[in-house]
């Protein structure tokens, strides 16, 4: 018994024919991205980071810096690398950014896209002024979101008047 395609016939034909197509080159996309994806220690390498503040009491009216460090513990590039710090109770009078990467200023001041070379630290240090007289925790923390890899750390500052 032949098949004959009416009217509306051949359309339910092509479209399971034309999913099925997608469906195996939707594989074939796949499995050869899983080929040529590095493993997951090539991709994130060896890192951590260091957070590190220049006193740990000021005097309201001074500044102090605060520092978080990425640093590359291997030969292998480390990319994707975020590095931040938060900051409540402080205001930011300067910042100097890392070599690389795409940094902003808001409730935490983050870098984001770092890439680090073999062996290489990079640093995001910002220059702080307290906005009122008590003991604040400052925040940094360096991490691969793409692997869920990371570093956090705390510093204590106490602000006198």
């Amino acid at each position: 018994m032949g098949h004959t395609a009416g009217r509306f016939g051949s359309r339910g034909i092509r479209r399971g024919r034309r999913a099925a197509r997608l469906a195996g080159a939707a594989a074939l996309a796949a499995a050869a991205l899983l080929a040529v994806a590095p493993s997951a220690q090539a991709a994130g390498g060896d890192f951590t980071g260091a957070l590190a503040a220049s006193a740990s009491t000021v005097k309201m009216g001074s500044t102090f810096t605060v520092t978080e460090s990425a640093i590359n513990l291997g030969n292998t590039q480390v990319s994707g690398v975020t590095v931040g710090i938060r900051r409540l109770g402080f205001t930011v009078v300067s910042s100097t950014p890392p070599r690389t990467g795409i940094c902003r200023i808001a409730g935490s001041a983050t870098c984001s896209f770092l890439l680090l070379t073999g062996h290489e630290t990079q640093a995001y240090t910002l220059t702080l002024s307290p906005q009122a007289p008590g003991t604040y925790t400052l925040q940094g923390w360096t991490t691969q979101p793409s692997t869920g890899r990371g570093f956090g750390a705390s510093v204590t500052v106490t602000v006198t008047s």
